[in-house]
Formats: C-alpha cells, structure tokens, sequence
C-alpha cells in the first residue's frame, strides 16, 4: 500500500510540476478571443472591400507586442531592468579584465 501511495504520491508532485511551468490559461484566453476578432474583422473587410485589412500597429488593443504576450503568459522570469543590470555588470567585469591585460 505505501509503495502504491509513493508512486501516486510521485505522480501528483510531477504534476503540479508540470501544470507550474504551463503558460496562464487566461492569457491563452484572451489570445485566442484576440484572434477571433482579428479573423471577422478581416473577414468582413474582404467581404465589404474586396481587399484585406491592413496590419495593425503594435501594442493596440487587439494587437499587442510580444513583450505584453510573453509577460501576461507569465513565462518571463525576471525583469527587464534586472537584464539590464546583469549586462552592466558583466561590462565591466569586461572592461576590468582588458585593464588588468594591457
């Protein structure tokens, strides 16, 4: 029985280790509702036009940037201006090596 148990127990922990490391489900919600209405809107562009609609500019409302996806989908780790601050960092690591060199 506890042999049973361990493996359920294992099973259950792999899990929530899985579902941890998916994407949010509202974010892949909202991305679909976005393409919904991005697929009539050209529909009925090219139905009434004859032409297609043209692409909309980033970041308005049914066309966000793909920093605004990556962040609602909650698979960015960090921040940006931690990035940022890492890349300084190893700057000047750099720019003391090539000091220390000459």
């Amino acid at each position: 029985m506890s042999e049973k148990q361990g493996v359920w127990e294992a099973m259950l922990a792999q899990r929530a280790e899985w579902a941890a490391s998916q994407p949010s489900l509202s974010a892949e919600l909202k991305a679909m509702g976005r393409e919904a209405i991005k697929d009539v809107r050209g529909t009925l562009h090219e139905t009434f036009f004859g032409k297609p609609e043209h692409m909309s500019e980033m970041g308005t409302p049914l066309n966000p940037t793909p920093q605004m996806t990556t962040q609602d989908l909650g698979t960015v780790h960090g921040s940006y201006e931690s990035m940022l601050d890492t890349y300084a960092a190893r700057a000047s690591e750099q720019q003391q090596q090539k000091e220390v060199q000459r």
